[in-house]
C-alpha cells in the first residue's frame, strides 16, 4: 500500500505544526530514545528493582540490536521531499523506527509482568504517542512506526513467555562465564554499524555485569541520596571521559559502552558495598 511509503502522509501531519507542538513531540521522542532507558534502568537497577531493570535493559538492548541489523538488510532512505521539515537529523536507515519498537518493547514487557490493566492502557497511549512523533518530526515513513510497534510487541510477549520458562536459571553459575564471552563477540562481529557496535557494547556490559553481581552476592538494597549522586558523577565522568579521549575504531566504541554498563550493573554498586557497613558481599560459591 502507498500510504505505507507515504511522503504526502508525513507533510499532511506536519500541516498542523506549530512551536508547541514542535516542543512536545520532540519530548516524545525522548521517551523511546535510548537516554531515556538507560535512565529509567539505572534508576530501577538501583532502586531495589534490580532483576526486573536486568530484564529490561536485556529486552531493549537486544530489540535495538535486532532493529539495527534490520535496518542494514533493507537500507531504506529517510523520507525526503519538498516541504518536509526534519526535526532530527539520525544517523541511520529508516525501517524499522528504533524509537517506535524500543518504547513497545519496554511498556508492553512491563505490562505482561505487572499484568495490570492502566499499564496496558499506558503501554498504549506512549507506543501511538512515540509513533506519531517520529512522524512529525519527519524522520520516518508509516511503515517504519507501524513495523516496529509489531516487532516490540513480539519481542515483548517472546521474552515474557521465555522469563517464565528459564525463571530457574542460575545466572551466576561460573559455566556462565564462558557464554557470556561468547555471546559477546558474537555481537560484537554481527553489529551492522557503528549504533550496533554501541547496543552490543551495552548489551555485553550489562550481562557482565548482571553475572558478577550475582556471583560476588552483592544485596540489592535502595542506594542513599549520596551514592546516587556519586554514581550519576562517576557514570557522567565514563561517558564524556570516552567521547574526549582521542581514539576510535570499532573495538573502542564497544569497550567504552561496556564499561559504562558495567560500572553501573557491577562497578558501582560494589563500590557501594565497600564504603557502606551495612551492605556486605556474599561471594556466590558454583
Amino acid at each position: 500500500m502507498a500510504i505505507l511509503h507515504s511522503v504526502e502522509l508525513v507533510l499532511a501531519i506536519q500541516r498542523i505544526s506549530n512551536p508547541f507542538l514542535d516542543i512536545l513531540f520532540r519530548g516524545a521522542s525522548f521517551l523511546g530514545s535510548e537516554f531515556f532507558y538507560f535512565a529509567v534502568l539505572v534508576f530501577l537497577y538501583w532502586g531495589k528493582h534490580r532483576r526486573l531493570a536486568f530484564y529490561l535493559a536485556f529486552l531493549v538492548l537486544l530489540s535495538l540490536y535486532l532493529n539495527f541489523l534490520l535496518k542494514d538488510f533493507f537500507r531504506i532512505p529517510r523520507p525526503q521531499g519538498e516541504g518536509l521539515r526534519i526535526l532530527e537529523q539520525p544517523e541511520d536507515f529508516s525501517f524499522p523506527s528504533g524509537h517506535a519498537q524500543s518504547v513497545t518493547t519496554f511498556w508492553f514487557f512491563l505490562a505482561f509482568m505487572m499484568c495490570k490493566p492502566w499499564l496496558y492502557f499506558l503501554a498504549g497511549s506512549l507506543t501511538m504517542l512515540v509513533s506519531l512523533s517520529r512522524l512529525y518530526l519527519g524522520v520516518h515513513f508509516l511503515q517504519d512506526v507501524l513495523v516496529g510497534n509489531f516487532l516490540g510487541i513480539a519481542l515483548a510477549f517472546l521474552g515474557f513467555r521465555c522469563l517464565r520458562l528459564f525463571s530457574r536459571w542460575k545466572f551466576s553459575s561460573l559455566h556462565t562465564l564462558p557464554v557470556l564471552f561468547l555471546v559477546s563477540l558474537l555481537l560484537f562481529f554481527c553489529a551492522p554499524s557503528p549504533l550496533g557496535v554501541k547496543v552490543a557494547g551495552s548489551l555485553s556490559g550489562v550481562l557482565f555485569g548482571y553475572w558478577f553481581t550475582g556471583f560476588v552476592g552483592i544485596p540489592e538494597s535502595s542506594f542513599s541520596k549520596r551514592d546516587w549522586l556519586v554514581g550519576v558523577l562517576f557514570l557522567l565522568l565514563i561517558y564524556l571521559g570516552g567521547k574526549i579521549l582521542p581514539f576510535s575504531g570499532h573495538w573502542w566504541l564497544f569497550g567504552r559502552y561496556f564499561v559504562l554498563n558495567f560500572f553501573a550493573t557491577f562497578g558501582f554498586p560494589f563500590l557501594v558495598t565497600r564504603w557502606s557497613p551495612s551492605k556486605k558481599c556474599t561471594l556466590y560459591r558454583s
